[in-house]
């Protein structure tokens, strides 16, 4: 066998050692019998655009752009109807804590009820939940019944019901195009979210201008029919896991056990933790004290500064679409990481509103391939059996961990003042960052594992010489 493998050269070497590495240790079953594809013969790699093809995803795509630029309406005006019934700027931070603490709650619960029962059902069930949510916000404020209080048992309820929605919608994705067309699925599936969040806010301060919140919440009330349609449209699901496996706990430790088994995807979960708790509190709670303390802005002030990451999001959600097709995401994944920890550091200390604004766009774009690039790897890297629980432990480990976040940088704001708690929280994610990426340097090779054999070559030169002079290669 070792004859075999060096008159074929390095390829042979590469394809068993990069796999092996790959999966920490644990030796993957590999027909090195079959001479690897030579690169002129390998299959072309379909468009950025390729998902379109579909109908399926079609459908599906514009149900959910619908929605969620209606859900968008709604956040962008949620803060502003607190401070109307009499609420602080503390109880922003409040209601945005219970709004997010689901995420922690029910993330890798929601993962299994999306392996377990029919994916199409749960969203049926819960997205008309949340549309009930919305309806009974516009009918309370319109009867002026609605208060703080009330308003912080709301934010639960719609988080859970997004917590819970989560991993279902991912599973969905994904059966809406062929496996060659899911990276690309994803990588459009960003670009719709970072269209809504752009349009959502515009249109919300339109009703907000002409009709006040009643309109906010009855345009996302009625946004919610968009995907109920186009789920509606799509064929059922059977459970995926059953018997005792199927178990709430076996089923979840089944899921930790096979994230955590897998050094890459392990590492780019670390990655996400840390993104969750210093790379988006600085943005999601600090950026009214930034314009006003650090640049001595007001509302206008603010409004620049959220545009600047929005354009820079939306940008980003289009270069995703290249970059999702890139064999190799690690690189772009790590790049843009450790650029968006610069740039949150750097607004903490930014005195000047252009600069503010660039360090924004930057953060922005960094941003949105950070995180749409990771979706993309968690989504093509599992296996169809444990795509939903894996996507929930990402979410838990990126917006479960937001409410920790919030409370840290809470808490170095009251120390060190609104600019040196974000500069504080840019730094922490910068440096846990290098350490991730120092002691786990397959991270900058994620998806590689799926890929050509030069990808795999890449992620452990070392390992694939300790792989072609082990015995196992050389009977």
């Amino acid at each position: 066998m070792a004859h075999w493998l060096k008159d074929r050269g390095f390829e042979a070497y590469a394809l068993i050692g990069g796999v092996t590495a790959l999966d920490n240790g644990h030796r993957l079953p590999v027909e090195v019998d079959t001479p690897p594809v030579a690169s002129g013969e390998s299959t072309p790699r379909r468009g950025a655009l390729a998902a379109l093809h579909h109908p399926r995803f079609r459908i599906y795509s514009a149900g959910v752009l619908f929605s969620l630029t209606g859900n968008w309406v709604e956040a962008a005006a949620f803060g502003y109807v607190v401070l109307l019934l009499g609420g602080s700027p503390a109880t922003l931070g409040i209601i945005g804590f219970l709004n997010t603490i689901p995420n922690l709650v029910w993330g890798l619960p929601a993962g299994v009820l999306a392996d377990r029962y029919d994916r199409r059902r749960l969203l049926l069930g819960f997205q008309a939940a949340n549309m009930a949510v919305a309806v009974l916000l516009a009918v309370l404020w319109q009867t002026g019944a609605l208060t703080v209080p009330l308003l912080g048992a709301i934010a639960v309820i719609g988080g859970s019901l997004g917590t819970l929605s989560f991993p279902a919608f991912q599973g969905v994705l994904a059966s809406t195009v062929p496996a060659e067309d899911l990276e690309s699925a994803v990588a459009i599936n960003s670009l719709f979210l970072q269209v809504a969040r752009f349009v959502g806010p515009a249109i919300a301060g339109i009703l907000l201008a002409t009709g006040g919140p009643t309109w906010v919440f009855a345009v996302n009330a009625v946004s919610f029919l968009g995907v109920l349609i186009a789920v509606a449209l799509l064929p059922g699901s059977h459970g995926i896991i059953r018997g005792t496996v199927g178990k709430l706990g076996g089923s979840m430790r089944e899921a930790v056990t096979y994230v955590f088994g897998q050094r890459s995807i392990a590492s780019l979960m670390i990655l996400t933790a840390l993104a969750g708790v210093f790379g988006t509190p600085p943005i999601a709670f600090m950026l009214p004290a930034l314009a006003r303390v650090q640049l001595d802005g007001g509302g206008g002030t603010l409004g620049a500064l959220t545009a600047s990451i929005g354009l820079g999001s939306l940008v980003g959600s289009a270069v995703l679409l290249v970059l999702a097709r890139r064999p190799n995401k690690g690189e772009p994944v790590v790049a843009s990481f450790l650029l968006t920890a610069i740039a949150v550091a750097a607004v903490g200390v930014s005195h000047s509103l252009p600069l503010s604004l660039c360090l924004g766009v930057i953060g922005g774009f960094c941003g949105v391939i950070f995180v749409g690039l990771s979706t993309v790897v968690v989504q093509t890297a599992a296996s169809n059996a444990m795509r939903a629980r894996v996507s929930a432990i990402w979410a838990a480990a990126f917006v479960g961990l937001l409410p920790l976040g919030g409370l840290i940088t809470a808490a170095l704001t009251a120390a060190f003042g609104p600019g040196g708690a974000v500069l504080i929280d840019g730094l922490a994610m910068l440096i846990g960052g290098a350490v991730v990426i120092a002691r786990r340097p397959e991270v900058v090779w994620l998806g590689c594992a799926a890929l050509p054999e030069a990808c795999i070559a890449a992620t452990d030169p070392a390992a694939v010489a300790v792989q072609a002079a082990s015995p196992a290669t050389s009977a």
